[in-house]
């Protein structure tokens, strides 16, 4: 049977096919059917099991509020409290049995539900029965019936609820049940039509495999890579066939391989000829044809047009190499080659014209004459930007070289306001920056003479009248010093009766501090005394709360003894009237108790009021010793440094005898310092007009210095070694003094 491929292919793939979706019905029809049973447990049997358990909880805690009210004897507030937890209760019951009644969809289950409804009614008319005898306050009968009637009530209330819990909890292992068996048949049906897929998919792949490796020649893997050899041209790659096969794919691709591969022998053996420079190569057209002959044509034309073509280049290259501009190429080719042709004849008439100028232009920078220009009308490409580049050469030049000569011009003249603004490269820049930095550094050597001169200057100005106000300072300081001198001793009388004073008050202060720590003992004691009432105090408040705690159990248990003499009847009345008497006294005790607890906390507080006022007095007290203790240092630190100054009166009265002293070699240094003065302002006046001839600034005026007249220098050897051996002093140093 001779099928196509896609149709052996379709064939089998189709039977496949239907059998996996033959499996995927199935399997969505019994996914389906285990869907509903999973929805029937989580939506309905398990949801209902979860609400009657929380039924159970509430019943239970209705069951406690009872039991509560009915020992919470003689506490209103608890009571009522525990009752008003009853309707709270009874509307979240009666909400979850609406939602079991909602949800419950089987018959049995409905009349379960049925039934828990009767027997909640009985139990709610159970619980108002006992509420009702609370409130008439027949609290025996209430004990009794609790007992009696009330948990037999509850228990089957419970039972009940729990029936439905059993009935729900069947139902959920049913359900289960039938979705296994339903997942164990489903799994057997799917897994023999899967095996059965799985032949036939096997069977349909073998047999379209064999069909097609015969159309193919060889393994599809090895035809592929073949094709791929030769589509990425490797030509190399041995077609092994089968024997006698002549028609398959593999052995027509060797045959378009062996025609290909002599071709490109050919092409190859062209190039080879053209890479040594030989162009007469042609390829042989006998014996071929197709795209072969096509080919071999094309080429052979291609090597008889670059042969031409590039032998006229190669003659007119090789004459602009030797300088030589009269050749150029007369020949029409069309094409590329003809426009290399233009463009190579017109680079050579560029050339004579650059040249041409170029020659000129040199002729004129060798006269010196930097203003002649290149013109650029009708240049482009290299000839442009050579002339441009030229053009730009002789205005750097020449721009270059005004700077340079402006500033040079301004130097010879004394003007140090010229310098070079504008950006150069290379070494006309590192001209600029040199030439620049040698202008400033002139004109701030020029500008700190000048400062120095005026500071000079000033400086002889300032000592001759500092010499003047000297010499008026000292016959003041010498008045001064006999003032001080006076004044000295009536300060150390002062110092002297300080001392007196100072020490009677330490004296005065120490008793103080004696009677303070003797008080502050005092309230000490007070304080502790205090704390132990407080601490007693404290102790009996505790006794009272235990007694009070005896009372409150005692009751709880005279409660229980009543329901269990109430259960025992006739037999336990007696009992009952003692447990009754019993109950009496113990709120009579609890009563008393409270009392005393209230006595005794009021007690406390006014103990622990008291403590507190004392500890007060007691850190108020400390805080007085303290204090004194602190006067007591200070007057002792007086007391010390009024003899201090005492010592340091007489060491002051010894330096102004010294000062006197100095004060009458000061006299003799004054008219020394006034004649270095003069000499130094006549020096400092002759260097200020010989700066004068630089100018500094653009806005700097040249400034003409009227000579002064000279005065005569004084000479004076000894008096100008004796200044220098003397140290500088200043004068606002005497002026402070």
């Amino acid at each position: 049977m001779n099928l196509k491929v896609s149709t052996r292919l379709a064939l089998g793939f189709s039977g496949v096919l239907s059998l996996l979706v033959l499996i995927a019905v199935i399997a969505w029809y019994q996914i389906r059917v285990l869907k509903q049973d999973i929805d029937f447990i989580v939506n309905d049997l398990f949801p209902n099991t979860i609400t009657a358990t929380a039924i159970i909880n509430h019943v239970n805690e209705v069951a406690r509020v009872v039991r509560d009210v009915l020992l919470l004897e003689g506490e209103p507030a608890d009571m009522a409290r525990e009752r008003a937890r009853l309707p709270e209760l009874s509307r979240a019951i009666t909400a979850q049995i609406n939602q079991l009644t909602a949800s419950v969809r089987t018959a049995d289950g409905i009349e379960r539900i049925e039934a828990m409804k009767q027997a909640r009614e009985r139990y709610v008319n159970a619980v108002q029965h006992i509420l009702d005898l609370v409130d008439a306050g027949d609290r025996a009968a209430a004990h009794t019936y609790f007992a009696a009637e009330f948990l037999k009530v509850g228990d089957a209330y419970l039972k009940a609820i729990q029936s439905l819990i059993d009935n729900r909890v069947a139902q959920v292992n049913e359900v289960g049940s039938i979705a296994m068996r339903v997942a164990v048949w489903s799994q057997s049906l799917t897994a023999i039509l899967a095996v059965l897929s799985l032949a036939l998919g096997l069977g349909v792949g073998f047999w379209t495999s064999r069909s097609v490796l015969h159309q193919l020649g060889g393994e599809t893997a090895e035809a592929l890579a073949q094709v791929r050899a030769v589509a990425a041209g490797d030509l190399s790659a041995e077609i092994v066939l089968r024997p006698g096969d002549t028609t398959s794919l593999l052995a027509s691709l060797r045959e378009m391989q062996q025609t290909l591969k002599q071709l490109v022998e050919e092409i190859g053996a062209v190039v080879q000829a053209a890479g040594r420079g030989d162009f007469s190569r042609r390829i042989a057209l006998d014996r071929k044809q197709g795209f072969g002959k096509e080919v071999g044509g094309y080429l052979n034309q291609l090597n008889e047009i670059t042969e031409c073509g590039l032998n006229d280049i190669n003659r007119v290259a090789k004459a602009l190499a030797a300088g030589d501009l009269s050749q150029t190429i007369s020949r029409d080719y069309p094409g590329l080659f003809g426009e290399s042709k233009e463009g190579i004849n017109a680079t050579v008439q560029a050339l004579i014209g650059v040249v041409t100028e170029i020659h000129g232009l040199v002729d004129a920078a060798n006269r010196g004459d930097f203003g002649q220009r290149l013109d650029l009308a009708g240049k482009q490409g290299f000839s442009r930007d050579i002339v441009e580049l030229l053009n730009q050469l002789l205005d750097t030049t020449e721009t270059g070289l005004k700077d340079f000569l402006r500033v040079a011009q301004s130097l010879a003249q004394g003007d140090l306001t010229q310098t070079i603004s504008r950006d150069y490269p290379g070494l006309f820049g590192e001209t600029k920056e040199r030439v620049n930095a040698t202008v400033a550094n002139l004109r701030e050597l020029v500008e700190r003479i000048r400062e120095s001169v005026d500071a000079i200057k000033t400086a002889a100005s300032e000592i001759a009248s500092g010499n003047q106000d000297l010499s008026q300072r000292t016959e003041e300081q010498a008045s001064s010093l006999e003032e001080i001198s006076s004044t000295m001793q009536e300060l150390t009388s002062t110092v002297k009766q300080n001392a007196d004073h100072a020490r009677q008050a330490n004296q005065l202060a120490m008793a103080t501090a004696e009677f303070a720590v003797k008080g502050g003992a005092v309230v000490e004691s007070s304080v502790q005394t205090m704390a132990a009432i407080a601490e007693s105090s404290k102790k009996i408040a505790d006794i009272i709360g235990v007694i009070d705690s005896i009372a409150f159990q005692t009751n709880i248990l005279a409660l229980n003894a009543a329901v269990e003499a109430a259960r025992a009847g006739e037999q336990g009345r007696g009992f009952a009237v003692v447990a009754g008497e019993v109950r009496s006294l113990a709120r009579r005790s609890a009563n008393a108790a409270k009392e005393i607890k209230a006595l005794i906390a009021d007690s406390t507080i006014k103990v622990e009021h008291g403590a507190a006022q004392i500890n007060e007095a007691g850190r108020r007290m400390t805080e007085i010793v303290e204090s004194i203790n602190r006067v007591t240092t200070l007057m002792s630190e007086i007391a010390a440094a009024s003899l201090e100054q005492a010592s340091g009166i007489e060491q002051v009265n010894q330096a102004i005898l010294q000062m006197d002293e100095f004060t009458q070699q000061n006299a003799a240094l004054v008219e020394q310092a006034a004649a270095a003065a003069e000499s130094l302002d006549e020096q400092a006046q002759a260097l200020v007009e010989q700066v004068a001839v630089f100018k500094l600034t653009a806005a700097e005026q040249t400034r003409a210095v009227a000579p002064s007249g000279q005065r005569p220098i004084v000479h004076n050897a000894g008096r100008t070694g004796q200044l220098c051996s003397l140290p500088a002093s200043d004068g606002n140093e005497w002026a402070d003094f």
